[in-house]
């Protein structure tokens, strides 16, 4: 910890090599994996299967190989949380929606996954969100 520009925290995993990735980083992999990327048909096979379930938990919670399947009433959120001692994030889908978002935190022990479900439940509940085919409400 003493290194400058160590942001690692109190843990030590040097197999990880302190990867870092952007809000641009993380809003392409959303992009990628609510398929929004235009000609890249295998990324998005492999993201789909990435996104599939293999183990139920219980009725509302289904982990994926990469994603946590949460169902909330008529809502499918596609999520995965995570941090360290000095960070929160979260990063979900409503792909039915094909909504997303990606939230950072440099604060550790913040509520990123309700903050992130929240925003995203408000969105896809909202006759604000634009259809398909550009029209507002579904």
């Amino acid at each position: 910890m003493g290194e400058p520009g160590n942001q690692q925290g109190v843990f030590n995993w040097p197999g990880t090599g302190q990867m870092y990735s952007s809000a641009r980083d993380m809003a392409t992999f959303l992009a990628a994996n609510l398929g929004a990327l235009p000609n890249e048909r295998p990324l998005q096979e492999a993201m789909a299967l990435a996104q599939q379930g293999v183990f139920t938990v219980n009725e509302r919670f289904t982990q994926a190989l990469a994603w946590q399947v949460v169902r909330n009433g008529d809502i499918t959120f596609v999520d995965k949380n995570g941090g360290l001692s000095n960070t929160a994030t979260y990063i979900g889908m409503i792909p039915q929606k094909r909504l997303g978002i990606v939230v950072l935190s440099n604060c550790g022990r913040e509520p990123a996954t309700r903050i992130g479900r929240q925003i995203m439940l408000a969105l896809a509940r909202s006759n604000a969100l634009l259809s398909e085919d550009g029209r507002q409400g579904d």
